[in-house]
């Protein structure tokens, strides 16, 4: 195509110009022949004209119309009247004349020409103008002009065919022959591609494609022995991978027969590890347990210091022990991760309380950061997540000799419900070196072998928190110089728990004022942090007597010294914060706190008015009554021991059988179940409690020598509200009972209405003894049957039912003397009708129940109405 559209083109361009060409000069010819015949014409009427032979215009008019292309003539005398006409009249006989005009006028027509010849007499004396006599008016037909056009154009169009159909044919035979051998060449190459071995490509022309053709030629000769010789290798080469196959077969038993031996070994160590540690820790509980009993109780120095010693041994021990746990759970893959609502302020605040004394004895500050806009809840492993806190808070601790220890939360973009939540534990201790840093996360190694030596330590606890956090998603790095402190940090990415329930309204507090005294920047850039967040207008000072008026005061105090002196110069009331266990209760218009503090006790503080709050050390629960579950009798002991302590009625089953009895015979407020027991563990125990009885409701938390559950979906499968590791601390106990006993009935001054009033039933009949018993007997009659029903309707959350039998409650109540029904009953219909959970209501229900029956089985209503 770019040979023949060249060509093409140009053979056309130079037909149209040859063509138009030739009209055009045919054009110019017949015009100046019809000039020329107008002209001799002219000279012919003038000696006619002027002799005045009319006759004879005539025939020659005639005459000049046989010429060719000639279609009409007309004579005029010089005033435009018309002598002789000869032809047809022409459409344009008359041509506007200019006075004195002589010359040759002619007009163009679409289909001929028009011409106006001046007829000019000249016998006059050549010093005389010519005057005209006349005038010849000729008009041409263009027909036969047309006919040569058409010829032109039909020759120049054959000769353009022809010159077209010679380039196609030419064009055509040469990309035939083009095309004929690339196909020849193009089969060579397939069948060198197709490893056809005897072939030859041979192209008849003696040209370049001949040539090609030979090239490949030789180059497949080339490619047959390349292939042969590559042949010849493969061959060579599978008999020495069959050999090299069976000595790896032979090594692949011999190495699945060691794999299977060494999964079996790491099974069994991780079953002996689990089963030793367990054994372990049971004894070890009781020794911490006892030896906590021990240290009560008075005793000579020599005594105590021992006891001491044991004590913070078998602490030391118990440490080593989870470690290794741990660290064999990870190995074995077998570290199961729980997905549960955590309010990641209040693990972190439970974490620095726990390691509030360590820190204390340093005199080092524990403060929390977080940052504006972090989720408050987010769905994660609890449990792990204080692991991880735990020993990140106490590496600080223990590498810091003084200064302050930070916990900053941060959180990253939010894309759609998760969040990218970074925790860093920044610390002022002795740092790490670049190489230091590189060695801190493997296994029993520390940054320094003197380390272990000064500081004590396994080397694992920074492995298990990489592993933690590794199968939790995250990653975890450290940013430190010698020196200058190190910051360990973490990044989780965690869903967003939305429908947390929130246990306060902070909002509540918004809008007030409050003066903070704090000397410490640290600490009151948190507290002001965390108060902001709440809303409240913070005035910061570091004299006392820049103090300014406002609606709360908070007076931190690191010196419990002076605190006396600051107290005399606010005489206000005021929120204490002072260092851990260094608590005081000196009026009832104050409060006291220990840092670190519980945001909680922070905000009720403030929200419910300053009053004074007794230590944790005098906190008891009268009145309450728990039941502890375990096979283990010293077990027992201890704990019997540590609620005794706190005013705590405890009751004791040693296997599952026991406590399903008991859990049958009388209502608990909190039940302590131990995980492993012979017959019916307390999995099975806890989900038996849970279908019928009186401790449906009751808050169950599990007790085990094991660190952690091996499955926390089963424990809340199976009602389990919470889990803890023996040893439990007194702090641990007391925390607990302050958590799930806030309910819980305890001895008050306040009077609570009595099952049965006399007085008011004889009231509601109108002192008619006998219908006023009679009432009240109907009412007892029935209240087990529907206490069952209750209870029943209560387990498959049909609010509907338990409505309707509410309601046939308080219709009962209303003719009997039943306060405390009465009262329960009208709680929980209100909290119905507010479409809120009412499983507080729905217990004060079912425990007013209990007493009306228990009341029945104590008295004779005969006796009593003396009927």
């Amino acid at each position: 195509m770019m040979g023949l559209i060249p060509i093409l083109a140009l053979s056309l361009a130079l037909s149209a110009y040859l063509m138009f060409s030739q009209i055009h000069e045919l054009r110019n010819l017949m015009t100046e022949r019809a000039k020329t015949s107008s002209e001799q014409l002219a000279i012919l009427a003038e000696h006619v004209i002027s002799d005045g032979h009319a006759d004879i215009l005539d025939r020659i008019t005639t005459t000049a119309l046989e010429e060719t292309a000639v279609k009409a003539i007309a004579i005029y005398s010089a005033d435009m009247q018309l002598i002789t006409q000869a032809g047809p009249k022409s459409s344009l006989s008359l041509i506007p004349i200019r006075p004195g005009e002589q010359n040759t006028r002619h007009q163009i027509l679409n289909d001929g020409l028009l011409i106006l010849q001046p007829i000019i007499s000249h016998s006059l004396s050549p010093q005389t103008a010519s005057p005209v006599i006349g005038w010849v008016a000729m008009q041409f037909d263009w027909r036969h002009l047309k006919i040569h056009q058409y010829q032109t154009l039909f020759v120049g169009t054959v000769f353009l065919v022809i010159a077209f159909i010679m380039c196609v044919s030419l064009t055509s035979y040469i990309n035939q022959s083009l095309a004929t051998d690339l196909a020849t060449l193009r089969q060579t190459i397939q069948k060198m591609a197709s490893r056809t071995r005897n072939f030859h490509a041979h192209i008849p022309e003696n040209d370049e494609f001949n040539e090609i053709a030979e090239e490949l030629n030789q180059l497949n000769n080339a490619h047959q022995l390349e292939l042969q010789e590559l042949q010849r290798s493969i061959e060579q080469t599978n008999i020495d991978l069959r050999e090299t196959l069976e000595t790896v077969e032979v090594q692949n038993i011999e190495l699945d027969l060691a794999r299977r031996e060494a999964l079996n070994a790491s099974r069994i160590k991780s079953e002996f590890l689990a089963n030793t540690s367990h054994e372990i820790r049971t004894p070890l509980s009781g020794i911490i347990g006892f030896s906590k009993i021990l240290l009560k109780s008075e005793l000579e120095q020599r005594q105590r210091e021992a006891i001491e010693t044991i004590h913070n041994s078998a602490n030391s021990l118990l440490t080593i022990i989870n470690d290794i746990l741990d660290f064999s759970k990870l190995e074995a893959g077998k570290l199961v991760l729980d997905n549960a609502p955590v309010n990641l302020r209040e693990v972190v605040e439970d974490t620095m309380q726990l390691l509030a004394p360590s820190a204390n004895e340093k005199e080092l500050e524990l403060v929390l950061l977080i940052q504006a806009g972090t989720p408050e809840t987010v769905l994660t492993d609890g449990l792990r997540l204080k692991q991880i806190l735990t020993n990140l808070v106490n590496n600080a601790i223990k590498f810091t000799p003084a200064g302050h220890i930070k916990i900053t939360i941060l959180s990253g973009d939010v894309k759609g419900n998760e969040a990218n939540i970074t925790i860093q534990v920044s610390d002022t201790g002795i740092g790490l070196s670049k190489e230091q840093q590189q060695g801190i996360f493997k296994d029993f190694s520390q940054a320094d072998a003197s380390i272990t030596r000064q500081y004590g330590g396994t080397g694992l606890g920074l492995v298990i928190v990489k592993g933690i956090i590794e199968q939790m998603g995250g990653e975890i790095g450290i940013v430190s110089e010698p020196g200058r402190g190190a910051t360990f940090w973490f990044t989780l990415k965690l869903p967003i728990n939305s429908n947390a329930i929130k246990l306060r309204d902070f909002s509540q507090l918004k809008n007030k004022s409050l003066s903070l005294y704090d000397r410490s920047e640290i600490h009151s850039q948190a507290i002001t942090s965390l108060l902001l967040s709440w809303g409240i207008e913070v005035q910061h000072c570091t004299h006392i007597s820049d103090i300014k008026p406002a609606d709360y005061y908070i007076i931190c105090c690191d010196n419990t010294a002076e605190l006396p002196s600051l107290l005399e110069t606010l005489n206000r009331s005021a929120v204490i914060i002072t260092p851990y266990n260094k608590q005081q209760c000196d009026s009832e218009e104050r409060i006291y706190l220990s840092k670190p503090f519980s945001h909680i006790k922070l905000f009720d503080a403030l929200s419910k008015g300053l009053q004074c709050s007794p230590s944790p050390q005098l906190i008891n629960f009268s009145n309450a009554n728990i039941l502890a579950v375990d096979d283990n009798p010293s077990n027992l002991h201890i704990l019997g021991n540590f609620l005794a302590d706190m005013a705590v009625h405890a009751h004791f089953a040693q296997n599952g059988a026991e406590a399903l009895q008991q859990c049958r015979e009388k209502r608990f407020d909190l039940i302590f179940m131990d995980i492993q027991m012979p017959h019916m563990d307390g999995i099975e125990t806890s989900r038996r409690i849970r279908k019928d009885g009186l401790n449906i409701s009751t808050p169950i938390i599990a007790l085990s020598a094991y660190l952690s559950p091996d499955n926390p979906a089963q424990l809340r499968d199976a009602g389990i509200n919470d889990y803890f590791s023996k040893p439990i601390s007194e702090a641990q106990l007391s925390s607990l009972l302050s958590e799930y006993l806030k309910f819980a009935p305890i001895a008050t001054s306040i009077e609570c209405p009595r099952p049965v009033d006399i007085n008011e039933c004889l009231q509601l009949t109108k002192g008619r003894s006998q219908l006023a018993a009679d009432m009240l007997n109907m009412l007892l009659d029935d209240l087990p049957l529907q206490k069952k029903n209750l209870v029943d309707a209560f387990q498959n959350n049909d609010l509907v039912e338990i409505a309707a039998l509410n309601h046939l409650l308080k219709g009962a109540c209303c003719y009997t003397g039943t306060p405390l029904l009465k009262k329960c009953v009208l709680e929980l219909e209100q909290q119905l009708e507010q479409v809120e959970s009412c499983e507080k209501q729905f217990s004060a229900v079912v425990y007013a129940i209990d007493d009306l029956i228990a009341w029945r089985d104590e008295h004779d209503l005969n006796v009593v109405f003396d009927l």
